[in-house]
C-alpha cells in the first residue's frame, strides 16, 4: 500500500494563500491558547489512534513506535502555546513530526481529520469533567444528610417571600437541597451516557476509505459506543449545549445552596 507524506510548514492549512496573513487575522483564526485544556485529551486520542493504525496494518510498527515515543515525550514536558499554528491539532503534529521525523510522524493524522479529532477531544474532556462534579456533588449530598440526621429535632423558622412563615426542623431544610442537588446527579448521569460516544472514524465528513476499526479505538479510550453517522460526528455540538445547560442549572441550586452554608456557618460558629 502507497502512502504519500506531506511535507508539513508553519502554516499547513493556510499553504494556498500567496502571502503570510495578517497577525490580527492570526489570531482571531487561531484557538491555540483555548486549546490548552484539551491538550492532554488530544495527546491521548493520538496515541490510540496510532495504535489501531498499526494493528490494521495502516502503518508500520517502527512508525507506531516513533509516534508513540514522541506522544509520551510531550506529555511530559511543557507545550509552549506561542506558536504560529492555528490550534492544537496542528501544535501537536508538528511537534511529533520534529521528534518523529517526517516519515512517521507525518502519518500520524492518517484516516482522520480535525474535525472528529476536535469533537473526540470535547467529549473526553466532558466526560471527565462531569466525573468530578458528580463526585462533589456526592460529597456535598453525604454532608447534608449526615447533619440532617444530627438535626432531625433542630427547630427553625421556614421563610416565604422573605417573611417567617412556619415553624420547622432543621433537618427538613437540609434535605430539601439534597433533592435539588440529586436532581443535577441524575441530570448529568444521563447527559453522560451521550457524552461518551466515540466520533473517531468519521473523518472530515463522510468517513474514510482506509480500513480502520472503529470499535477499537473506542474500547481504548473508555468510550460506551459510537456516535455512528458520520455527519452527525463531525458536526453536532448538542452534547455541549447540554453539558453546559447542565452546569447553568447546577449553578442556580448552588447559589441557592449559599442560603444552606451560611446556616450551617451560623450555627457551627456559635
Amino acid at each position: 500500500m502507497l502512502y504519500i507524506t506531506i511535507l508539513i510548514s508553519k502554516v499547513m492549512y493556510r499553504s494556498r494563500l500567496g502571502g503570510k496573513l495578517d497577525e490580527n487575522t492570526l489570531d482571531f483564526l487561531s484557538s491555540i491558547s483555548e486549546d490548552q485544556e484539551i491538550l492532554l485529551y488530544d495527546i491521548l486520542g493520538s496515541q490510540a489512534h496510532t495504535i489501531m493504525l498499526y494493528e490494521n496494518k495502516i502503518i508500520t510498527k517502527k512508525e507506531a513506535t516513533k509516534i508513540l515515543l514522541a506522544l509520551e515525550k510531550l506529555k511530559k514536558e511543557k507545550i509552549s502555546l506561542k506558536s504560529e499554528s492555528e490550534d492544537i491539532h496542528e501544535l501537536i503534529e508538528n511537534l511529533v513530526i520534529k521528534k518523529a521525523g517526517k516519515n512517521a510522524g507525518g502519518k500520524m493524522h492518517t484516516a482522520r481529520s480535525r474535525n472528529d479529532q476536535i469533537s473526540l477531544d470535547m467529549r473526553m474532556k466532558i466526560r471527565d469533567d462531569i466525573n468530578t462534579i458528580c463526585s462533589c456533588l456526592l460529597d456535598i449530598i453525604e454532608t447534608l444528610v449526615v447533619l440532617a440526621e444530627k438535626n432531625q429535632d433542630a427547630i427553625m423558622p421556614l421563610y416565604t417571600h422573605l417573611q417567617q412563615a412556619q415553624i420547622g426542623v432543621f433537618s427538613h431544610y437540609l434535605l430539601a437541597y439534597v433533592d435539588a442537588l440529586f436532581r443535577d446527579l441524575d441530570r448529568f448521569y444521563v447527559t453522560y451516557g451521550r457524552v461518551n460516544q466515540s466520533p473517531l472514524g468519521a473523518g472530515p465528513i463522510g468517513g474514510t476509505s482506509l480500513p480502520i476499526d472503529r470499535q477499537s479505538i473506542s474500547r481504548m479510550l473508555g468510550f460506551k459506543g459510537l456516535v455512528e453517522n458520520s455527519i452527525d460526528a463531525t458536526g453536532s455540538r448538542d452534547f455541549v449545549a447540554e453539558y453546559v445547560g447542565q452546569v447553568a442549572i447546577l449553578m442556580t441550586n448552588s447559589l441557592t445552596s449559599r442560603d444552606c452554608h451560611q446556616v450551617i456557618v451560623g450555627i457551627y460558629s456559635k
